[in-house]
């Protein structure tokens, strides 16, 4: 629906813009830019940095552009003798006490304060007395403080108070002694705290692990998608070029090397907000240490050797996948935790068609999701479409930590209006206004058979949503749970409307990808069993081995050889053959998210030599063990897959949205064990192979996961 427009005008100028909007949001709209320092169009309108003043017809005085509303005929003046002499003395005012360290300052090149003096600011100065300093605050191994540089824009207080969902900043003190900090003495315990140096328009707050490492105009820019978040949120991945000397053959000969400095949020109007967690923004640093760069093969128990990718697939077809066409019961698996895209998933599958295997999946564990169509697996709307939800009720899931934007957005919703959140299973501090319901499989009957309050809120608000998280249906009650999550769809949808949805949230986009190429078993299907010692297989591939634990037993009819595809070495499982893989980093690929839409991710930098991807190990793999006709096969397939699933089909597209009319079939398994739900995510910052080796993941998971600081009492 269009918006109204109003007539007003700037300048002398006439113009026609949106209603509703402040003076300095329609100024932006006609290209005036009007500096600021304490608006954040994402952020609550606080109007006391002053520097947006503009002069407005028949008022005495210059008026706030970023909190004054316009109305019909404003005349509004924005380049006035008045209004340049205001944002001179503003600027003046906030200089006094800003130290001039700009050179050594991390926010050098793109700072605020920096450009707004120079294009609004006066060419000297009138400031000869001592300046005040502010005792830097420490606040946790993310951010790193320089408070003396502090300009009270308080943008950090409103992002802590309201995205973030942590009022624990603040301004206190009077005059010249005012501060922003935390209350009392403690660590931002949030996984948006990266957040907080991106809307520091100065360089008060900074990065800690992006300390003194890059100027941004010494940075190249790539723009791609999270890997590690399953809404595959929108990322620009910044690298640079590193001159190393290196003394080589008695000279010295400088090397470069490509690396990732820094990650940051950006917005290409997929989703309205766009801040990224801190897992998103810092885990990347796993790259730099403790990084696989050669394959190697276990000798014995003690001593394992580098060898080349050629001499494991060498040995694989002779020794092992040699026995596929001797031996029946040979048996091929393969587990993958994380780093799948679609089309390694795809030819993964198809390698092992042709070995006569279908022993593929996802983690360690019994799947009960169905596969069939998308709204069985994926959340079953698109997150901006939060808009038209009036009640939600949260059954065993954590969008705080399993999908971040999703819950800040779930929070906005709930901040702009009356909306009634009720969550069953373990509590977590979703920084929302919830109502816990319950802790046990019980609680699902009880809403069912009205014996709580919960059902009849859910059942009279028009636009009630529910939320089943993945985690909870891996356990021996998942089939039963789905049934009774889909009954009380039917109980809870009476009206069709936009926001009746039935969604499932899950926090690993590999998940999503076996979902989406139908691999994993579903509801119907026959199931795995999860303890690998009982498949006893001959061959297991692993990928990205993480919670995967496995046994070794002498005898040789039990005996798995275990060949990992990793980034770093696991630590559950030993590996028979290991082999380094490429992240998302360093090539090009395709994901599902959790709305359904399939997404691109870009090469960022360069792989080591010795390390390939995913895919091309299989290929070679392929083309050593299999016959010219059979491999051109599967190549055929692979282009198909590539034009009609992903080229042509919806990349970029969010899949159509089921009501509940499609929840109404049931399953055989009907007995429900009455247990409490198991918390779905023990530590944020370590939950895959990758993230556990990133030392700034490690310390964040030091110390902001304990209630307390280190250094209290």
């Amino acid at each position: 629906m269009t918006q109204p427009l109003i007539s007003l005008t700037i300048n002398n100028k006439p113009y026609e813009v949106r209603a509703n909007i402040s003076i300095l949001q329609a100024c932006e709209e006609i290209g005036i830019h009007l500096p600021r320092f304490c608006y954040h169009e994402k952020l609550s309108v606080a109007g006391n940095c002053r520097i947006c003043l503009v002069e407005v017809e028949k008022s005495p005085k210059p008026v706030v552009s970023c909190a004054m509303p316009i109305s019909k005929g404003m005349v509004i003046y924005t380049d006035t003798p008045l209004v340049k002499k205001v944002r001179e003395s503003v600027i003046e005012f906030l200089l006094i006490n800003h130290p001039l360290d700009c050179p050594i300052c991390d926010q050098g090149g793109e700072c605020d304060l920096q450009d707004e003096t120079l294009q609004f600011g006066s060419d000297r100065g009138r400031f000869f007395e001592f300046k005040r300093s502010v005792q830097d605050k420490e606040v946790g191994p993310i951010i790193k403080t320089i408070m003396t540089r502090c300009i009270h824009c308080t943008r950090c207080v409103r992002f802590s108070a309201e995205v973030a969902g942590q009022e624990v900043m603040g301004s206190f003190g009077r005059g010249e002694e005012t501060e922003i900090g935390t209350y009392i003495p403690e660590f931002i315990k949030t996984e948006l705290s990266g957040n907080l140096v991106d809307i520091c328009p100065v360089g008060a707050l900074t990065s800690k692990p992006y300390a003194y490492r890059a100027r941004n105009w010494e940075l190249q820019k790539v723009e791609t998608i999270d890997f590690l978040d399953s809404l595959c949120t929108d990322i620009e991945v910044q690298t640079r070029q590193f001159t190393n000397p290196s003394f080589t053959s008695g000279k010295f000969v400088s090397l470069t090397k490509e690396e990732i400095v820094r990650i940051l949020p950006r917005n290409n109007g997929c989703y309205e907000d766009n801040w990224i967690s801190d897992k998103t923004r810092y885990a990347f640093d796993a790259l730099r240490k403790q990084r696989l760069k050669l394959p190697a093969v276990k000798e014995n128990l003690f001593q394992i050797t580098n060898v080349s990718q050629e001499d494991i697939i060498v040995d694989l077809v002779s020794k092992v996948l040699a026995n596929t066409t001797k031996n029946k019961f040979f048996k091929l698996g393969f587990i993958a935790e994380a780093l799948v895209d679609m089309e390694s998933l795809y030819l993964i599958s198809e390698f092992f068609k042709t070995a006569g295997s279908s022993e593929l999946q996802v983690g360690n564990f019994v799947s009960k999701l169905n596969s069939d169509v998308p709204v069985y697996y994926t959340l079953n709307r698109s997150v901006n479409s939060l808009v038209n939800l009036n009640a939600l009720l949260l059954i065993g899931s954590n969008p705080r930590f399993e999908t971040s934007i999703l819950n800040t957005s779930l929070r906005k919703q709930q901040l702009s209006r009356d909306l009634s959140y009720f969550f069953i299973g373990t509590y977590s501090d979703l920084k929302l206004r919830q109502n816990h319901v319950g802790i046990s499989t019980k609680v699902l009957l009880d809403i069912l058979q009205n014996k709580v309050n919960a059902t009849k809120e859910l059942v009279k608000n028009k636009g009630t949503s529910i939320l089943l998280g993945s985690e909870i249906l891996k356990s021996k009650n998942g089939f039963v749970i789905q049934n009774l999550v889909r009954i009380l769809a039917k109980k809870l949808f009476l009206k069709t409307s936009e926001g009746d949805r039935l969604g499932i949230l899950q926090g690993n986009s590999t998940d999503l990808v076996f979902n989406s190429l139908g691999i994993l078993p579903g509801v119907r299907s026959t199931l795995y069993v999860t303890d690998i010692e009982d498949k006893k297989f001959d061959l297991l591939f692993t990928v990205q081995p993480y919670k995967l634990t496995a046994k070794k037993w002498v005898s040789s009819l039990t005996y798995t050889n275990v060949v990992s595809f990793a980034t770093h070495r696991p630590t559950n499982i030993t590996s028979d053959y290991l082999i380094p893989v490429k992240t998302f980093y360093e090539k090009d690929g395709y994901l599902m998210n959790l709305e359904g839409r399939i997404r691109k991710f870009y090469k960022s930098v360069t792989a080591p030599m010795a390390v390939n991807s995913l895919e091309t190990f299989f290929i070679t793999l392929l083309r050593a063990q299999t016959q010219p006709k059979k491999w051109l096969s599967v190549l055929k397939s692979l282009w198909r897959f590539n034009e009609e699933v992903i080229l042509n089909k919806n990349v970029e597209k969010v899949s159509n949205y089921i009501n509940f009319f499609s929840y109404n079939y049931m399953e055989s398994n009907n007995i429900l064990i009455i247990t409490p739900f198991n918390k779905t995510i023990n530590d944020f910052y370590n939950n895959d192979l990758f993230s556990a080796n990133s030392l700034t993941m490690a310390s964040s998971s030091l110390f902001l996961n304990k209630r307390r600081n280190f250094s209290s009492k």
